[in-house]
């Protein structure tokens, strides 16, 4: 099973639906990996309104 990102919140897992937001607008067309490990002190991940760690596209189509 290959890796998607979800639509709504970028994040990348494997599977129909994501495990963060629980929505089934996974996309296998993304481009762009940012990992986040501390979203408090990140300035990429305040930009991307992200605030859990984890694997995330940069761009869902």
């Amino acid at each position: 099973m290959s890796e998607k990102a979800c639509r709504k919140c970028h994040l990348i897992a494997k599977g129909s639906i994501c495990p963060r937001c629980k929505e089934h607008s996974m996309s296998d067309d993304f481009s762009g990996i940012v990992i986040i490990f501390d979203p408090e002190g990140s300035e990429i991940a305040k930009m991307m309104g992200i605030k859990e760690k984890g694997k995330y596209a940069l761009r869902v189509r």
